[in-house]
């Protein structure tokens, strides 16, 4: 068998429609080859339809960044990642972890693998990732509670059928530092292995900046017989780095403090008393059965362990004075979960269907603990001296909240097809959500509990066109729930604040042009009600009501693939009008636009091959100016940064040289987005070196 990986998924029967005379015909899995083109990579995914299928059979906007622009644009983080997703914007997720927004809605818990929830708070690392798939407006269908926006989804490396043995280096004039392997290994004929990993230690930008990071991530198949596989899977992760929040809003101007941008608002001893460290392990087994050419199993079993000491400082400004306050905080995560899938095709007369059935089961344990912090320390913005502080004290909890969540979903859904031309796809989940929760507040030293459970119905529903075989236009409707109790924040009615509710109507066009280059374009309008907010009401800040709702329409347009066999492009642009339409709060009026959401946005990465070895490559990301919390409070300027790359490929390896920020603009690519505060300042120019061996 040639080099291949095999995408063993529920639907993967349906990944390609293909015409026949009076019915649809829905053909069987199939193998995606390595040798793939970039219009091919980035038009086929399994997240929205969990199984492989060509995006344009699909009623939603699904974007995917596959392994071939990672490694041009030499990409090692999610944000660095969705650079390339149009509609999207990026939060400090405080210094912690992996944070955006898609749509203008916040998606914190919106991360996933392989198909699971990986809602723990950390940065991820992409030494096993294959691709990111990002599907777009609400997938509560297929994967229970979520954003209104859409969810990211990592794909892993899985073992292959040949031999793989390569090694990276990377490093860059900002300090990065960092090797990282991917070694596949057929061990017999029916069991192969493989291994990836990374080991970093670099510098940043900003002062104190430092990164240590170790990855590895095991997997091995057995084909036990022709029918049936079982893969096991682990994962482990260690990060530790500066807990970099930015700066503060000068209350004055109502724009980031003006300060030089290498400096670090935090502790002078931030390696000691300043960082995040976050451990992450996981292991997974996923059995596949084909019972015939129609029906197909599968089962899949997921666990994790994670935990948190977070060290950092919180910054203030006015008056010429800036305040910082040290904090410390814990948590502590383990779950388990599990999917167990049959899928397979059938006819009720001459239209064909293409069903999947299944039962998720999942049990979350979350404790975070927060501890008192020592006395605000003030220096003046014209003599900033940091302060050096000692570790803070764990011996009394300030706040100690701990939630344990059980869910169940029974989930379907059923590709139909109708004639060669017109396929619905159609859905519906039930989720029971359970979840318990505690919390003690230092100043009454009372533990409180509260309780809820959640029963949501999710539909789906999504036409599908093809009035020609290049040509697919599209009509969706989706919907999507998340409980509040999920909320960082603890009220003392939690029990008593029903989910938000989430409805998105989307229409939507994708164009083959050519076999090798896509065009898509979709329109959507996506509310979301319930929203959390403090009430007004409550001067101590403990009681919240379910009162915002927050609406956007958009447009987002991309295009991906070979122009020529010379020139790749990679371009998208998004039109976001998010806006608050009901809301309980004077400091957040309706009509108040959405946090971290620029109303225009764009991405583009042209590369030119220069010949079987040499490539050139030039694009960036242009935005207009965004509000970095919901009270319009904090804005950060609009900005366009352009990036630059030459590479050269072989058989044995690849060199490649990155240049980044090419005409070194000062911009701020993130905040806070529930806050008016923590704007982060780009990285300026900059060149990273990259060298690939293989062997």
């Amino acid at each position: 068998m040639k080099k291949t990986t095999l995408i063993i998924s529920i639907l993967s029967s349906i990944s390609v429609l293909t015409h026949a005379n009076d019915a649809a015909v829905l053909p069987s899995i199939q193998l995606k080859s390595d040798q793939q083109t970039l219009k091919e990579k980035m038009t086929e995914a399994s997240t929205a339809t969990k199984g492989m299928m060509q995006l344009k059979d699909v009623p939603q906007t699904v974007n995917v960044i596959p392994q071939e622009i990672l490694k041009e644009q030499g990409v090692i983080s999610i944000q660095g990642a969705l650079q390339n997703v149009p509609g999207v914007g990026f939060s400090t997720g405080d210094g912690q972890r992996d944070q955006v927004s898609i749509r203008g809605f916040n998606s914190v818990y919106d991360n996933y693998v392989d198909g699971f929830r990986d809602d723990a708070m950390y940065y991820r690392d992409l030494s096993n990732t294959e691709r990111i798939e990002v599907v777009k407006g609400p997938a509560s269908v297929l994967y229970g509670r979520g954003s209104a926006g859409g969810l990211i989804n990592r794909v892993t490396k899985k073992p292959m059928s040949q031999p793989l043995h390569e090694v990276d280096l990377m490093g860059s004039t900002l300090g990065q530092r960092r090797a990282q392997f991917d070694f596949n290994q057929p061990i017999t004929d029916t069991v192969k292995a493989r291994l990836t990993g990374a080991v970093e230690n670099s510098g940043g930008y900003r002062n104190q900046a430092f990164l240590q990071r170790q990855a590895v991530a095991p997997s091995v198949e057995w084909d036990i017989s022709d029918k049936t596989k079982l893969l096991v899977q682990a994962d482990y992760l260690h990060d530790d780095r500066l807990a970099d929040q930015g700066v503060p809003m000068d209350t004055k101007t109502k724009r980031p403090l003006a300060l030089n941008d290498k400096v670090f608002l935090g502790a002078a001893n931030a390696k000691q008393v300043g960082d995040t460290d976050s451990e992450v392990k996981s292991a997974t087994a996923t059995l596949d059965h084909q019972f015939d050419d129609n029906w197909k199993y599968h089962g899949v079993v997921h666990g994790y362990k994670y935990s948190l000491d977070r060290q950092f400082s919180n910054a203030s400004y006015s008056n010429g004075s800036i305040s910082l306050v040290q904090s410390r905080r814990f948590r502590n995560e383990k779950g388990v979960s599990t999917e167990q899938e049959f899928s397979g095709k059938f006819k009720t007369g001459a239209i064909e269907h293409n069903a999947l059935v299944g039962l998720e089961v999942s049990h979350q344990n979350k404790d975070d603990q927060i501890f008192a912090s020592p006395a605000a320390y003030n220096t003046s913005i014209n003599n900033l001296v940091l302060p050096t502080w000692a570790p803070i004290s764990t011996q009394v909890a300030k706040t100690d909240n701990r939630n344990n969540s059980t869910t169940t979903g029974v989930y379907l859904q059923d590709l139909v097809g109708f004639t060669s031309q017109v396929k619905m796809l159609i859905g519906a989940r039930y989720d029971n959500l359970d979840q318990k929760r505690s919390g003690l507040t230092l100043k009454t030293g009372a533990i409180s509990t509260y309780n809820r459970t959640d029963n949501k119905v999710s539909p789906r529903v999504g036409l599908v066109y093809e009035p020609l075989t290049n040509l697919s236009l599209y009509a969706s409707y989706n919907q999507s729930f998340q409980p509040l109790s999920d909320a960082l924040t603890v009220y003392n009615n939690l029990s008593n604040l029903k989910p938000t509710q989430t409805k998105s109507y989307e229409v939507g066009a994708k164009w083959d042009i050519t076999p090798d280059y896509n065009l898509t374009l979709s329109a959507f309008d996506t509310t979301q009600n319930n929203i959390l907010q403090q009430d007004p009401a409550d001067k101590t800040g403990q009681t919240a009501v379910v009162a915002g709702e927050q609406e956007t329409k958009g447009i987002e347009v991309t295009t991906v693939g070979n122009i020529t066999d010379q020139w790749s492009v990679l371009a998208g642009y998004a039109y976001l009008d998010g806006k608050m339409t009901k809301s309980a709060l004077s400091t957040v009026p309706v009509g108040a636009r959405a946090a971290l959401t620029p109303k225009n946005s764009a991405n583009v990465w042209v590369k030119y091959k220069l010949n079987d070895h040499w490539y050139a490559a030039l694009g960036g990301k242009a935005q207009t100016y965004q509000y970095a919390a919901p009270d319009n409070a904090l804005r950060l300027p609009g900005y366009a940064i352009m990036n630059a790359a030459v590479g050269y490929t072989s058989d044995r390896y690849d060199a490649s040289v990155n240049l980044n920020n090419v005409f070194d603009r000062h911009y701020y690519i993130s905040a806070h987005g529930l806050s008016s505060t923590g704007a982060l300042i780009g990285d300026p120019i900059n060149a990273q070196f990259t060298l690939r061996y293989r062997f």
